[in-house]
C-alpha cells in the first residue's frame, strides 16, 4: 500500500479540524423523515400523548387537536373534547370551526406567497400604498419612516410599525382617564374595535398614519397585527384583487377548505363561538391579522401542503421556512410570520446526545381560545391544536410541548429506524482484485448514520484520517464518519428507486459537541480533483432498500453484500 505524500497529509489534517473528534450535528434533518405513519414509534406515541390530555380539565376546556406528516392524508393522531360548561357546537369534531385569531397572519403571507411570490419582500410599502408615501417624515421619535417598511418587515414582525391602531385602544370604552392627556374629538377611536363598526380603508389609514414607530425597522422584532392589513392593501394594489378573494382563489378553492372563511361564518352550527362577542367580533380590514376562521381538519390540510409545497415551489417553501430575525430568547427567532421555537431533541429516548429542530409555529389567541399550528420540517411533521375554556393557556401549553416531547422525539426515533433498515449494511466493490469496503451503521444514543469503516483500493482511509490528524491523533475511541442528508434526492422517473445524498463529517464516538462546534464550517473540504471525498450517494431500489454507495472522491461505486 503506497503511503501518503506529506502534501496529502497536510490536507488530511484540515479536512477535520474544525469539527474534530465530536458528532457536531448541522442545522436540519439527521435521518430522512419517516414515512409511514403506522411506525411502531408513532404508534407508541399515541398513548403517551393520551397521558398528557389527562392533565387537561375536560369540563372546562373544549380542544381539538391533529397531528398529521406530509407522507399521507391520513392523521397520525387525533383527540377532541367538548367541555361541559361551554355552549356552542354540539360537539367539537375534525369540522368543528373556531376562530384562529393570529393563526391568520401565517395564513395571509402564504396566500400572498401562493399569489405573488416572494420577490416582493424587499420592496417598500410606499410603493403600493401612495397615502403612505405622503405621509410626513420630519422626527424618527415621532413619525414613522414608511420608505423604509418593506413587505418582507410587516410579513417577518420586523418593520417597527405599532401592534394596533383601534383594536386595544382604551379610548373605545371610556373618553378619559385621569392623568392622561385629554383626547379631541378627532383623536377618540371610533371604528374597529368591541361593540364598534369596522374601519374603512380611509379611516383605518388615517389612523395608522397618526401612530407613533416602536422602533427603526429591522432592529428588533415587534408584535404587530395592523402590519398584516398593510400587507393584504399591498398585495390588492399589487394583484388588483380584493384580499378575501385572494384567499379564497390562493388557498381555499386549491386545497379544498370547505370549513375556512375570512368573514365569521353566521349561519353555521357546528362552531366553537363561546363567548358569543369574541366570536362575532368582525375585524373588517384587519382580518388579515386575526379575523379569519377554519376547522382543525382545514388547519391540518394547510399545515400539510405548506410541508409537502403543494401550493408554492420547493424553493420559495424553503426560503419561508427560515428565521428572518432573532428575539431576545436563545430559544425564539421569528420568520414571516413565523414565531420559531428551538428544541434541544434527544437523539433517542433519555440520550445526552441532542440536536436543534427549529419548529415553525404560529399561535392564536383571544379571550378564551388559544391556537396554534406548528410544522417540523425536520420531520415532515404537524399539529394543529384549538382550545377554548377558563384554563385554555395551560391546556395549550401542555399540548404545545407534547408535540416537542413526544411526538418529535418519536419522529426522531422512527426516522432513525427506517434510516437503519434502509441504508445500513455492508457495501463492497464487485470487481475481482478491488480490496474496496465501507460499512454503515448508527453508533448508540448518537444522531446520524454511522460510517465505521472506508476501505478504498485496500488504504485503510479511516485510520489514515485517525493518524495524521492532530486533533484526533493518539486519541483512544471508536473513530468514524457521520452521515447527515443534505436533501439531494433524484426520484427515478420510472419509480425505480431513488439516489439519497449523505456528507460525512469525521469524528469520536461518544464525545459531546460544545457549544461553539463548527461542523457548516468545516464541510466540504475534502476535495480530489474536484471530487467530493465526503459524499456518500446511496442507490435506493423500489422496495425502499439500498442496494449501491457511491464516493466521487474515492472513484467507488460499491454494492451491498
Amino acid at each position: 500500500m503506497k503511503p501518503f505524500s506529506p502534501r496529502t497529509l497536510v490536507w488530511i489534517a484540515v479536512v477535520s479540524q474544525l469539527g474534530a473528534a465530536q458528532n457536531c450535528p448541522i442545522l436540519g434533518p439527521a435521518y430522512p423523515a419517516v414515512t409511514d405513519i403506522a411506525a411502531p414509534k408513532l404508534v407508541a406515541a399515541k398513548a403517551k400523548f393520551d397521558k398528557v390530555l389527562e392533565s387537561v380539565n375536560l369540563s372546562s376546556t373544549s380542544f381539538a387537536v391533529e397531528v398529521y406528516s406530509a407522507h399521507s392524508n391520513e392523521l397520525i393522531y387525533s383527540a377532541y373534547n367538548t367541555a361541559t360548561q361551554q355552549t356552542g357546537a354540539a360537539e367539537v369534531d375534525t369540522d368543528t370551526i373556531w376562530r384562529l385569531f393570529s393563526i391568520s397572519k401565517a395564513i395571509t403571507v402564504y396566500a400572498v406567497l401562493a399569489k405573488v411570490g416572494d420577490g416582493y419582500w424587499n420592496q417598500p410599502i410606499t410603493k403600493y400604498i401612495p397615502e403612505l408615501a405622503d405621509a410626513p417624515y420630519r422626527d424618527p421619535t415621532r413619525d414613522v419612516n414608511w420608505a423604509e417598511v418593506t413587505l418582507g418587515s410587516l410579513a417577518g414582525q420586523s418593520s417597527g410599525v405599532t401592534r394596533d391602531y383601534s383594536l386595544r385602544d382604551a379610548s373605545t370604552v371610556q373618553t378619559q382617564i385621569p392623568g392622561f392627556r385629554e383626547l379631541k374629538d378627532s383623536d377618540i377611536v371610533k371604528c374597529g374595535s368591541f361593540a364598534l363598526p369596522t374601519c374603512n380603508r380611509t379611516e383605518a389609514l388615517r389612523m395608522i398614519m397618526k401612530t407613533y414607530p416602536w422602533s427603526t425597522s429591522y432592529r428588533t422584532p415587534n408584535y404587530s397585527t395592523l402590519a398584516f392589513q398593510l400587507l393584504a392593501y399591498a398585495a390588492e394594489n399589487i394583484t388588483g384583487e380584493r384580499f378575501p378573494d385572494i384567499i379564497v382563489n390562493e388557498l381555499i378553492k386549491p386545497l379544498n377548505l370547505t370549513r375556512t372563511s375570512v368573514p365569521i361564518p353566521r349561519n353555521e352550527t357546528n362552531v366553537l363561538n363561546y363567548p358569543k362577542e369574541a366570536w362575532e367580533l368582525d375585524l373588517g380590514d384587519l382580518s388579515p391579522g386575526g379575523g379569519y376562521s377554519a376547522s382543525t381538519s382545514d388547519l391540518s390540510t394547510l399545515g400539510r401542503s405548506i410541508l409537502r409545497s403543494t401550493l408554492l415551489p420547493r424553493i420559495v417553501t424553503r426560503r419561508w421556512l427560515t428565521p428572518t430575525i432573532h428575539t431576545g430568547s436563545l430559544t425564539h427567532s421569528m420568520g414571516r410570520p413565523w414565531e420559531i421555537m428551538r428544541h434541544r431533541l434527544p437523539a433517542v429516548q433519555n440520550s445526552t446526545f441532542t440536536r436543534n429542530v427549529d419548529i415553525y409555529g404560529k399561535q392564536g389567541g383571544g379571550g378564551i381560545y388559544t391556537t396554534g399550528i406548528a410544522l417540523s420540517p425536520d420531520h415532515d411533521l404537524g399539529i394543529s391544536i384549538m382550545t377554548s375554556g377558563d384554563e385554555t393557556q395551560g391546556a395549550f401549553n401542555r399540548m404545545r410541548q407534547a408535540f416537542l416531547e413526544v411526538w418529535l422525539g418519536a419522529a426522531e426515533e422512527a426516522a432513525r429506524e427506517q434510516a437503519e433498515a434502509t441504508f445500513a449494511g455492508t457495501y463492497a466493490s464487485s470487481v475481482a482484485g478491488d480490496n474496496s469496503s465501507v460499512i454503515v451503521g448508527l453508533s448508540s444514543g448518537e444522531p446520524a448514520l454511522f460510517v465505521s469503516e472506508v476501505i478504498s483500493n485496500g488504504a485503510d482511509i479511516l485510520k489514515f484520517l485517525v493518524d495524521n490528524d492532530g486533533e484526533l491523533k493518539g486519541k483512544e475511541g471508536t473513530f468514524g464518519l457521520w452521515l447527515y442528508p443534505m436533501g439531494l434526492v433524484h426520484e427515478r422517473s420510472d419509480g425505480g428507486g431513488m439516489r439519497v445524498a449523505f456528507r460525512g463529517w469525521p469524528g469520536l464516538v461518544g464525545v459531546r459537541p460544545d457549544e461553539m462546534c463548527g461542523s457548516w464550517a468545516s464541510s466540504d473540504r475534502a476535495r480530489w480533483g474536484n471530487y467530493p471525498g465526503d459524499l456518500y450517494v446511496f442507490e435506493v431500489d423500489e422496495g425502499g432498500k439500498a442496494v449501491k454507495v457511491e464516493n466521487p472522491g474515492l472513484g467507488k461505486v460499491l454494492g451491498r453484500v
